[in-house]
């Protein structure tokens, strides 16, 4: 998310430290797992603590795993006890994986696979969601749902940044793959062209699924100069607003005051686990 020449924002190269794995959780066990499928993934599960109910557990799948789980607290899940956690993350020691992201959660244009060089990042391909849906919807679901009774009635997505561009994609193309979609701080501004004709492909849905959206206040591009806005970003608030007029949903929207753009990761889970818990 950095632009043209820039390094990147501190927290696009920062490791995993992964703290809650060493933490005691009353409510979760918690493990992890290595998936065989595309560029090679890493899943993060929580699991509630007892029985499971007679149709299984309700479950949220949380993009960005490594760095989802880097944020997720003791605290924070006891606000879900009966929810399934499932961060699904890359291969990589570090919070994000930058360049594999960019192509998996960036909604495909033209013929064929639709995957083209990104046109903001140099260097990087964007493109792959449609290929990336069905990685998540087949392999890397199959895999973390072995580890426990799954409701396939109550599966929510979460994503963040790039992964709220793809929680977008995802429900627009493919809104029966999740039962709720939650997006955080969706990135519009990447190609808000792309998204808004995704949209416009969409049609009206004779039954939408739950959309819950949040952002941030004063959240600008990660290496952009000059001070933060006040405000959320513009683009993001008008594009969920059209959702209402485009294919019927009504998504639930959330500004959180005073925070920036990595902060939302964090500051949308006391709203997301109660939401995926429903």
């Amino acid at each position: 998310m950095q632009g043209a020449g820039r390094v990147g924002p501190d927290h696009a190269r920062k490791a995993a430290a992964l703290r809650i794995f060493g933490q005691p959780v009353a409510t979760h066990r918690l493990s992890q797992m290595a998936v065989n499928a595309g560029p090679g993934h890493r899943l993060f599960l929580a699991v509630p603590r007892g029985a499971p109910p007679v149709a299984g557990w309700p479950i949220l799948y949380l993009l960005d795993g490594n760095a989802a789980f880097d944020f997720l607290t003791p605290d924070l899940l006891a606000l879900a006890p009966g929810l399934m956690l499932a961060g699904v993350g890359y291969d990589t020691d570090r919070q994000f994986a930058r360049e594999q992201r960019t192509l998996d959660f960036t909604a495909p244009e033209g013929p064929g696979d639709g995957i083209r060089p990104d046109p903001v990042h140099p260097g990087r391909m964007a493109g792959g969601a449609a290929l990336f849906l069905d990685r998540l919807t087949g392999p890397l679901r199959q895999a973390a749902e072995a580890a426990a009774p799954v409701d396939p009635a109550r599966r929510t997505l979460w994503g963040h940044s790039f992964g709220g561009l793809f929680t977008l994609y995802a429900l627009l193309t493919r809104p029966g793959a999740f039962a709720r979609y939650a997006a955080i701080s969706p990135s519009i501004w990447w190609d808000e062209g792309l998204i808004r004709r995704v949209a416009d492909s969409a049609g009206r849905m004779a039954a939408p699924p739950p959309l819950l959206a949040a952002l941030g206040d004063r959240e600008k591009r990660s290496g952009s100069d000059g001070p933060p806005p006040d405000g959320p970003a513009p683009a993001t608030m008008r594009f969920l607003a059209d959702l209402r007029d485009r294919p019927g949903l009504s998504p639930q929207v959330h500004v959180l005051p005073g925070l920036v753009h990595i902060e939302t990761i964090a500051g949308s889970l006391p709203l997301v686990l109660p939401f995926a818990a429903a």
